[in-house]
């Protein structure tokens, strides 16, 4: 029987990115901000200290063994490191020219116009910005919604070299997952993004959670279609990358491209069977073969991420102890994720820890998960 391949995982945190691997039979050897109890039950894993997030990785990057690399969330800002790490080892993702051309609002607005995809209007700088409307300043290196605030249109004077300004739509925050192939891009499903939750204590716009998959009429689904296929061909995106998007009565308004692995990978694999790694790995490996979905019992999944309203020191025991003394099968949901270490400080303000849940409908998930926040707020903070 032939070894598992090594796959070297970077990102501020890498655990379900790992879990998804294991799930195909490859090999991680992690290194995120975290390094929390659950992913350190199963891999070889080292913790990146924040003060040398990001470029840290580089040197680290000869350290494990040999095998392929992928990056996680955030890690797409900084393209000059991925092509350092990518003279050392082969990358499964995308390089430094896919990221020039799917992170620039600019670029995209232009892709998308002349391919006749819906995109909220996009400035550059707030010299031409309307006073009427709403609009959202963004900045142009981020990840998780963080820094994104509503512009003040009596005030905005700052030139745009580090924010741009779009356009707000009013509608229900969405996530599309795709894997990328030189001839075409396959829709592997849909989630409904949970941002800025005020039960989850998280900060306005911050990503807190997704729940899926999410089924649409054809129509959108077609228009979904396209949006990965003008992304491939135009930016050369190649494995899995998601699109953020606002639907807005029926109409989708993509509003950001996220070209590596996304946070609602997970649920998708839960919900539908789909193993995610081999729909990435096929894109660079082309003896490596696609796993369709393999749930008998497809179900709505969700996950929320509770962040800390106050500092916190997570304490030894909790909910989330079986998840840790009995941990299930790898491609089996867990009740909680990202633990982290009993004693361990977390600052307000911070994410405590990832925990999911299935139901029949959208609806549904959404009422346990917040059933679950509320037993956790009173363990945690004794409310």
């Amino acid at each position: 029987m032939p070894s598992p391949v090594n796959i070297i995982i970077f990102g501020a945190s890498v655990r379900a990115a790992a879990f998804s691997a294991l799930w195909v039979g490859l090999q991680p050897w992690c290194v995120d901000l975290f390094a929390d109890q659950d992913l350190k039950m199963r891999c070889a894993v080292r913790r990146l200290p924040f003060r040398y997030y990001p470029h840290g990785f580089e040197a680290i990057s000869t350290q494990g063994p040999p095998g392929p690399w992928i990056y996680t969330g955030g890690m797409e800002n900084h393209p000059a490191l991925i092509e350092r790490i990518s003279e050392k080892r082969c990358l499964w993702g995308n390089g430094s020219a896919a990221l020039a051309l799917a992170r620039s609002p600019m670029i995209l607005a232009e892709v998308f116009r002349l391919n006749g995809v819906r995109y909220p209007v996009t400035l550059s700088s707030s010299i031409d910005l309307p006073r009427v409307g709403r609009w959202l300043v963004k900045p142009v290196k981020s990840a998780g919604g963080v820094g994104i605030r509503f512009a003040d249109l009596r005030r905005e004077r700052r030139p745009g070299n580090q924010v741009y300004f779009q356009e707000y739509i009013e509608g229900i925050p969405c996530s599309a997952l795709f894997a990328g192939y030189e001839q075409d891009a396959h829709l592997l499903g849909v989630t409904r993004q949970l941002v800025g939750e005020a039960w989850l204590h998280s900060a306005p716009f911050h990503y807190c959670g997704s729940i899926g998959p999410l089924k649409f009429e054809a129509a959108t689904q077609k228009i979904l279609n396209k949006i990965g296929n003008v992304l491939i061909r135009h930016c050369h995106l190649r494995g899995l990358f998601g699109v953020d998007f606002i639907l807005e009565n029926g109409i989708s308004w993509p509003v950001e491209v996220n070209p590596r692995y996304p946070a609602s990978v997970e649920i998708l694999e839960y919900g539908e069977g789909i193993q995610a790694l081999s729909w990435h790995r096929a894109a660079f490996d082309p003896d490596a073969a696609k796993t369709a979905g393999t749930t008998l019992q497809k179900s709505v999944v969700g996950k929320a991420i509770l962040f800390a309203k106050f500092p916190i020191e997570f304490p030894r025991e909790g909910p989330w102890t079986r998840s840790l003394t009995h941990p299930k099968l790898i491609g089996e949901m867990p009740a909680f994720a990202d633990m982290p270490s009993a004693g361990q400080l977390i600052e307000a303000g911070k994410p405590i820890l990832t925990f999911l849940s299935r139901s029949g409908s959208v609806s549904g998930c959404l009422d346990n998960l917040k059933q679950i926040a509320r037993d956790l707020d009173q363990c945690l903070w004794k409310t």
